[in-house]
């Protein structure tokens, strides 16, 4: 019976998730792989995207799910957990909880995913079953049971013994069990059908009677113990050796839950590439129904018809074109441009999926072209870039006109920097970005200005009586005409207005835009011949800035809400630090044996807060940031900016 089954691999840097997935291609059968194919990968020597790959072993189709194991690019490991029927949590045998592997648990409950764990590495000289059982144990805090042991002979990794049948593997086929491990072996046996028993209630009530349980009453019960997650099972083995793979791909075969079928075609966009030879390409898993090439479907998100054009499946890491998919399966869709990440295409009025919780970018650099003529060509790189990562974002400061490119980390950013010269040839710098100050007044101030100029034939006359007052924060601008009598002709007034906010852009202290303030325009003097628009807008422009010299003015700076998520042990560190960059704490709370700190903090101390906090907790606590408000800037710290920003326009 042919069917399908979507596995996603996840855990730490450096556990072998890319080694695995192609061992397990290779012994499947497939025979051209090339994973992490990419210059930025080669170069690096690790994972970097989502790969997507697949292989045939026995009756069902295996579409693997490799994520990176860097906690910057987990937004990878999300797609992965969420879209797999079954996640893998791939872990070192010499050392199986770390940074990353805690992340990926977290997803994997989050998402509510059955998981099996495979430690891989045991051919390792320090690797010891017994012990990377018990940091998984202590680690994760969940109920793990090997499924199988591995046969480990003078320090070596020889096979691993399935556990329920007794039958030992190693990588040229079948094996003895040595007789210094028999009796543990039996044991372990023992204790893993007693677990499995009490997961079913028919199954327990014969162990306790001591009647015989068939092995097909256990692998059912083992099924469904894993399909609704009270019970992980372990795995052993070692890709780089080849021990193991073959018992694994029969385990995935046979433990990986159906995938739900659904009435109706539904299709997710887990991920996007940009191919070179074939453009643009959404992976999408298809959740019902048959997809066909010139069918037409409902793209959810923009109400349009969208017509299927070029489907793709895959065959180790090809790309192989069929026409059509499968319920179940995962395709590959060419020539659909409008598509975006965690779009939805089904029938109209169908549900659209609901999305993974991605974290927000939390770190960013401006980014500046070495060459003046490729801003364009940054533009539309960019654009192709952050539209296939949902933790990238690219956008133009309204304040400072910086091209600013936010992510999860330093090592993301400057993979998109090597992207850009790689791919489209465009080469940049990253540097820390400006501070988007504004500036405000805090006090009333009046103020008139005369503009007057004789030309040839008609002059220049205008005079503008201007009152400025603050406005409480974030109110922006108002204005006011309160002139009697016609001292300004209405048809003057717009230039007024106009004279103010371009006065207001430029600002009074460093150049930077005023907000927060009401102008309010009570009395002027025109002359019937020479007044103009062009005349009032230039007195205003004038009188605004006298008048802003005169009002106290200040700066403002953003400040952010900042959550910080870390281990309980590294609270103290954290609010020490928080402390130091100006920070306010708001609270603190328990979340899952986290501590979560809530604290207000200005931006320009957040700058390289996301290499700080990784330096500082050994990369195991995560946060995320949100813009909250405006507030003044200490007068000490006010003083050194106003001077910087000067000096920099003195020698530009």
């Amino acid at each position: 019976m042919g069917q399908t089954r979507n596995i996603g691999f996840v855990g730490h840097s450096g556990s072998g998730k890319t080694t695995l997935a192609a061992k397990l291609l290779e012994q499947a059968g497939e025979k051209e792989i090339q994973l992490d194919a990419s210059p930025e990968e080669k170069r690096r020597g690790y994972s970097i995207d989502l790969a997507v790959c697949a292989c045939n072993w026995k009756d069902t189709k295996l579409n693997l799910l490799v994520a990176p194991g860097l906690g910057e690019f987990i937004e990878e490991t999300i797609k992965a957990v969420y879209t797999a029927d079954l996640v893998v949590l791939v872990v070192h045998g010499e050392k199986p909880v770390e940074v990353v592997t805690e992340q990926a648990w977290e997803v994997i409950a989050r998402a509510k995913k059955p998981v099996l764990v495979f430690v891989n590495m045991m051919d390792r000289p320090e690797a010891d079953p017994a012990k990377a059982l018990e940091g998984l144990r202590e680690g994760l805090n969940a109920k793990f049971w090997p499924i199988q042991w591995p046969i480990r002979e003078n320090g070596e990794l020889t096979g691993v013994v399935d556990l329920l049948s007794g039958e030992a593997r190693g990588p040229k086929g079948g094996t003895s069990i040595p007789e210094a491990i028999k009796g543990h072996v039996e044991e372990l046996k023992s204790q893993l059908i007693e677990e499995i028993a009490s997961l079913d209630d028919v199954l327990a009530e014969k162990f306790l009677s001591d009647e015989e349980i068939s092995p097909e009453e256990l692998a059912s019960a083992l099924a469904k113990g894993v399909a609704d997650g009270t019970f992980v099972p372990v795995l052993w083995g070692s890709a780089e050796a080849g021990v193991g793979m073959s018992q694994l791909l029969d385990v995935l075969r046979t433990l990986a839950p159906e995938p739900e079928a659904e009435e109706t075609l539904r299709l997710w966009t887990f991920n996007i590439l940009s191919d070179p030879y074939l453009g643009r390409i959404a992976f999408v898993r298809v959740s019902g129904g048959e997809l066909s090439e010139g069918n037409a479907w409902t793209h959810l998100r923009t109400g349009n018809k969208v017509q299927i054009r070029d489907i793709y499946t895959l065959k180790g890491t090809k790309l192989e074109k069929t026409g059509k998919a499968a319920a179940g399966d995962i395709a590959a869709l060419g020539k659909l441009e409008d598509i975006a990440l965690g779009d939805t295409i089904a029938v109209e009025g169908a549900e659209p999926f609901p999305e993974p919780p991605f974290p927000k970018p939390v770190f960013s650099r401006a980014v500046y072209p070495k060459s003046q003529g490729d801003e364009e060509k940054l533009s539309t790189a960019m654009r192709d870039i952050v539209s296939t990562k949902v933790t990238l974002k690219f956008e133009r400061d309204n304040v400072t006109k910086e091209a600013i490119l936010s992510g999860m980390g330093d090592v993301q950013l400057d993979v998109v920097r090597e992207r850009l010269k790689n791919r489209y040839n465009v080469e940049v710098e990253l540097r820390i970005p400006k501070i988007p100050y504004l500036e405000t007044i805090k006090k009333q101030a009046t103020a008139q200005y005369r503009h007057k100029k004789q030309t040839g034939g008609h002059g220049q006359f205008g005079e503008v009586h201007l009152r400025i007052e603050p406005l409480p924060r974030g109110e922006g601008f108002q204005f006011l005409d309160e002139t009697k009598g016609g001292v300004i002709p209405q048809q003057f007034i717009p230039g007024v207005e106009k004279g103010v906010r371009e006065a207001m852009q430029e600002g009074v202290l460093a150049g930077y835009p005023m907000v927060d303030i009401k102008a309010v325009v009570f009395y002027g003097m025109y002359h019937p011949v020479d007044s103009s628009e062009l005349s009032f807008k230039i007195a205003a422009r004038q009188a605004f800035k006298l008048a802003a010299e005169k009002a106290e003015p200040a700066l403002l700076e953003p400040i952010m809400l900042l959550t910080v998520i870390a281990p309980e042990a590294f609270t103290g560190d954290i609010i020490s630090d928080l402390n130091a960059r100006r920070g306010k704490v708001l609270g603190m709370e328990s979340q899952d044996g986290k501590t979560v700190v809530k604290a207000e903090v200005p931006l320009a101390e957040l700058l390289s807060y996301a290499l700080d906090l990784k330096s500082m907790t050994q990369g195991r606590a995560s946060f995320q940031m949100e813009f909250l408000r405006y507030d003044f800037v200490p007068a000490q710290l006010q003083e050194k900016i106003v001077a910087e920003a000067n000096a920099a326009k003195e020698s530009s």
